[in-house]
């Protein structure tokens, strides 16, 4: 996991217990550290962040803990291969955030009833740093300008005006 990231989540934590009221919008979890026997090879590139921060709430988008994991892998049902290269993450507004497991690319798994759609955000540390913690959460997260998450980011100076 990039050493920016890394920064930011540990600083963001900080933040994020200054004031209790915050827990409304945002949550960054201890991470896991060994704490619990951890199958990396499962949660492929996710385990990084895992060890930051296991599971997080960051306004309209939630990543799953370890704990969580496994009882929300049932949005992969109609897409999940043989490989089993495919790992439900998180949600944004409530729609599945999922990643491949082999090359950590992370998508919003759209379904319809005419349609399934994907829409890459690319590999998780570029998702992280642009979309979960940076500018990029207003294209993720439409009409966020308002949003608590999203203001405490600038409040943070971790997007500028």
């Amino acid at each position: 996991m990039n050493e920016d990231i890394k920064k930011t989540i540990d600083y963001l934590k900080e933040g994020l217990k200054e004031d209790p009221s915050n827990i409304v919008f945002g949550k960054l979890n201890d991470g896991i550290e060994g704490d619990r026997e951890v199958n990396s090879l499962k949660v492929g590139k996710y385990f990084d962040l895992l060890n930051l921060t296991n599971g997080a709430r960051c306004g309209d988008i939630d990543l799953w803990s370890y704990s969580e994991l496994e009882r929300n892998q049932y949005v992969l049902s109609d897409i999940q291969d043989e490989k089993e290269s495919w790992l439900s993450i998180g949600q944004i507004l409530y729609e599945p955030l999922i990643m491949n497991r082999f090359d950590g690319n992370v998508y919003r798994f759209n379904m319809d009833e005419d349609d399934t759609l994907m829409n890459c955000f690319g590999e998780l540390d570029f998702f992280l740093k642009n979309y979960v913690f940076g500018s990029g959460y207003c294209i993720a997260i439409p009409n966020s300008e308002e949003d608590d998450w999203f203001l405490f980011l600038k409040k943070k100076g971790i997007i500028s005006d």
